[in-house]
């Protein structure tokens, strides 16, 4: 008599619906641990940004123990003319200081940032780099290529693409920068100023007296030392963020930033429906990071007066500013 083959038990599965239970479950705690993921890079990368800032403050420093001063927003050369009138030597685009409307950086100047290599152990590049050359010769075309770590902010990384006008090949690749020098601070009316007023705005930007280009750290071959900060170097911003997307560090384009009070943190100027960000800003919420000129880095909120921005661009302009008011 033939006996059946046994069978094996039937093992258990999961069922259609219970696996879509636990998909969803597993949705669930994705989308409630992702926010807290984004937020522990963001500060992981708003650590990494102000200590950017700390060394880019602290060679600052260096650099002005070796040379007497602080590095220049951008180099360039004076010209100098013959009696006629005929230029004998120097840049035409290097504009007196007297001339305010007139002071304005060219991408083939020098950004004063490349002085502050020889205090960032980026001497190897320092002297990769001809200064007596512009950005865009092709003998450095090579060099203002390379990406230096301290002058990229992580939350803000982006490829650089920009019109070099460099040998054959006008578009390349340069090396970013999301940090620029403080300029100075437009429309600041004083006692025994022809500039009377902050508004209106329009007035105040057609008045020359009103269009200040040089009362901050760096600009047009500028030397500004320890002993012209005369509203202290703990009120006075030296080196702050932005995003411009054409930001790199050896172009005198994007080396400096000048505040207005028509202007906000975190936003970008708008011209003609276009915008442009080159004023302060990040890609942190609401904040942006800057190293003043006692080597301390601190964060300004976008909710900042900013009539007490412009007074913390100034470094000899007598305003006082409470700490409360410096946030």
């Amino acid at each position: 008599m033939s006996r059946k083959p046994e069978q094996s038990p039937r093992r258990p599965a999961f069922t259609l619906i219970e696996l879509l239970v636990v998909i969803a479950i597993i949705g669930v705690l994705v989308a409630l641990l992702l926010p807290a993921v984004q937020s522990a890079r963001e500060a992981a990368n708003r650590t990494s940004c102000q200590n950017n800032l700390k060394q880019l403050g602290l060679a600052s420093q260096e650099y002005h123990d070796a040379f007497g001063s602080f590095p220049p927003g951008w180099s360039c050369m004076a010209p100098t003319y013959d009696s006629n009138g005929n230029m004998i030597s120097g840049d035409p685009n290097c504009n007196p200081l007297t001339i305010p409307a007139g002071i304005t950086p060219y991408s083939y100047m020098w950004s004063g940032m490349t002085g502050l290599f020889q205090k960032m152990e980026q001497m190897p590049l320092y002297n990769e780099i001809n200064f007596s050359l512009y950005t865009t010769m092709p003998d450095n075309a090579t060099a203002i290529r390379r990406t230096i770590t301290g002058f990229v902010c992580p939350s803000n990384r982006r490829a650089i693409t920009v019109n070099t006008q460099t040998g054959s090949n006008p578009t390349s690749q340069l090396g970013p920068s999301d940090y620029c020098g403080n300029q100075a601070a437009g429309f600041i009316p004083a006692t025994d100023s022809n500039c009377p007023s902050f508004l209106p705005l329009a007035t105040a930007g057609a008045n020359p007296f009103c269009l200040v280009f040089t009362n901050g750290m760096m600009y047009q071959n500028s030397q500004v030392n320890m002993a012209d900060i005369t509203d202290g170097t703990s009120t006075t911003i030296l080196i702050g963020e932005t995003i411009n997307p054409y930001g790199v560090w050896s172009q005198a384009t994007s080396s400096v930033v000048r505040t207005n009070v028509d202007r906000f943190i975190n936003r970008p100027i708008v011209s003609n429906g276009v915008n442009y960000w080159t004023y302060w800003a990040s890609k942190h919420p609401g904040q942006v990071n800057f190293a003043y000129c006692d080597g301390t880095v601190r964060t300004v909120t976008t909710q900042i007066n900013k009539l007490v921005l412009n007074k913390l661009m100034t470094r000899n302009g007598g305003e006082t500013i409470s700490s409360d008011e410096m946030k």
